[in-house]
């Protein structure tokens, strides 16, 4: 329980002392405590303090105990040194502080029948016998009164409830008188009640316990006892609560043993390094220090103490509930289903959105195994594909989850043009389009976009200056959607419907030493002319023009290469009389 130092009611004060009620009745009964009385109707002697089998260091103690079920007006004592060797009972306690000699010391101390007797042994740790434990007691001994602590009923103490009232321990001259002046401070520290938590006769456990560290904070936040029933539960929860909480008071809230001024983290970097939560690139929570925004302090049913599972992102969504959608796309990167963490440090990073390797390298990691081959080609490029030669997978790929296959960040023609934009420009403002642009299939011939041996990405071999020696290997990537004996003919009425006549003009142009490849007429996404014509066409220094007029049986040709020409598939217009001549 946690109490603000400053401005505490009087209402709190009083939920605070029922709290230690409680605390106190079921802490009697603990081993150190003051045992709860025997029955009345069982007569008996029990001894309070010093407990059996103690070693204790200090020379005097406190003889405290009961007698129950049976009128005693005194006790007799041996073994250690009493006034007339006898104690009187009064409302069924007795006690004095009594001389332990070195050694062995056996106390008896009986009234009739009645009997009751504990070894202790006073000396230093080389000399203990075995089965003896350390018995720690307060300093400063003296005789103590049992209505400092119990109260009367009906002439009879209760041993079995304190009296829940304020101590004298933060004086000046004990404990000093600091004891609750942090902001968070534990309800029976505020309320002076001490000997909620703190045996005043002795106990086994350091610092005057009334129990074990865990057991006895559960006995108040009993609350608490099914949480930590759970699969995995923090290495501190079992060591006992105080290695994380001051059982006095903290300027952290819960009474946490951080840092002032500082964050939940300051506690945490007592045990876990420091050194992965401060990397360059942090997570949101670790950068303010929230580290219970995504652990459970105590325990959880997850793995890592997490408030969530982590297979679907589930506990990242704890947060960003916002991104949800954008993780369940027609198509899911695995890794995602799994756990966000096999990519994503979720403390920090010296890699921008906190990845755990740089982009490129995790990607291969996985990739490079499913992909073999996509690897080997791009390591033997020729011409690199710049986002993958640079690293950059994330600016054509979704890493999360996309409508577009292969995880495609946008349609195929989109992607391309984000980067090709002069391009896209030109295919938006063009009538006539290439069939694979006029799908949006940019892989029909740049099927190698990764990297490849062909310039431009593309698949298959293309020439690409201006002229070049005929030969079909050179037009593999044309021929294989378009016929590939288009130019292979002077003569022809079916391979092509360039021709005036029969007379091939794909021949005329194509098949020599000195041909015309494609692209010096055609454009090969889109242009505004029939037939994909081109309307200039780069040469050297200068472009020259071209104006296609497509007719019924032809056209008509306005281009800088030669004369204007026309052509007539019906009726020939250009007497070439198979001399098989071009101008320019």
């Amino acid at each position: 329980m946690e109490n603000k130092a400053s401005g505490r009611s009087a209402g709190t004060r009083s939920f605070v002392v029922v709290c230690l009620l409680a605390l106190q009745v079921v802490a009697m009964a603990a081993p150190g405590r003051v045992a709860a009385a025997p029955a009345e109707d069982t007569p008996r002697i029990t001894l309070i303090a010093p407990l059996d089998m103690a070693w204790l260091t200090e020379e005097q103690v406190f003889l405290a105990g009961a007698v129950s079920g049976a009128e005693v007006k005194s006790v007799t004592v041996k073994g250690v040194n009493v006034p007339g060797n006898t104690l009187p009972v009064d409302g069924g306690g007795f006690g004095a502080l009594v001389t332990l000699a070195k050694g062995e010391n056996t106390i008896q101390v009986s009234a009739g029948k009645l009997s009751a007797t504990v070894k202790v042994f006073r000396g230093d740790q080389k000399s203990v016998p075995k089965g003896y434990q350390r018995y720690y007691i307060h300093a400063g001994r003296k005789a103590m009164d049992c209505k400092e602590c119990h109260r009367q009923r009906r002439g009879v103490y209760d041993f079995g409830r304190n009296v829940p009232a304020p101590s004298d321990c933060t004086t000046a001259k004990c404990h000093g008188n600091k004891m609750a002046t942090e902001q968070y401070v534990h309800g029976p520290v505020g309320a002076g009640v001490c000997i909620s938590c703190h045996n005043p006769h002795g106990s086994f456990r350091k610092n005057q316990l009334a129990r074990a560290d865990r057991p006895l904070c559960m006995v108040c936040h009993q609350g608490k006892e099914e949480e930590f029933k759970k699969k995995v539960v923090h290495a501190p929860v079992d060591e006992g609560c105080s290695t994380c909480h001051d059982p006095h008071q903290s300027p952290l809230r819960f009474q946490l043993r951080g840092k002032k001024g500082e964050a939940v983290s300051s506690l945490c970097f007592n045990c876990h390094d420091k050194n992965i939560f401060s990397r360059q690139y942090q997570h949101g929570p670790v950068g303010v220090g929230d580290c219970i925004a995504c652990h459970n302090a105590h325990a959880t049913d997850t793995e890592q103490l997490l408030i969530a599972p982590k297979a679907g992102g589930e506990v990242c969504f704890q947060c960003h509930a916002d991104r949800r959608d954008s993780f369940n796309l027609k198509q899911v990167h695995d890794p995602v289903k799994e756990d966000c963490g096999l990519c994503h440090d979720p403390h920090s990073s010296d890699h921008k959105m906190q990845l755990t390797k740089p982009q490129n390298v995790l990607c291969k990691e996985c990739h490079e195994k499913k992909s073999p081959k996509l690897f080997q080609q791009i390591a033997a490029a020729k011409f690199p594909h710049a986002p993958v030669a640079e690293g950059r997978c994330a600016e054509c790929h979704r890493p999360h989850s996309s409508n577009y296959l292969p995880l495609l960040a946008d349609t195929m023609e989109k992607l391309c043009y984000q980067c090709h934009t002069e391009l896209g420009e030109e295919v938006t403002d063009s009538q006539f389009r290439h069939g694979p642009v006029k799908t949006g299939d940019c892989t029909a011939c740049h099927n190698m976009i990764h990297g490849s041996t062909f310039v431009k990405l593309l698949g298959r071999e293309f020439p690409m200056n201006f002229y070049d020696q005929y030969s079909p290997t050179k037009y593999d990537l044309c021929f294989g959607c378009h016929n590939k004996d288009i130019a292979k003919r002077q003569t022809t009425s079916e391979l092509t419907s360039f021709r005036d006549g029969e007379y091939n003009l794909h021949f005329l142009h194509v098949n020599r030493k000195k041909g015309r490849t494609c692209t010096a007429c055609h454009g090969a996404h889109a242009s505004s002319q029939a037939k994909h014509v081109r309307e200039e066409v780069p040469f050297g220094e200068w472009s020259y023009p071209i104006q296609f007029t497509k007719s019924k049986n032809g056209g008509t040709c306005v281009v800088g290469c030669h004369a204007p020409k026309s052509y007539d598939r019906v009726k020939p217009l250009l007497n070439l009389g198979g001399q098989g001549k071009a101008g320019g």
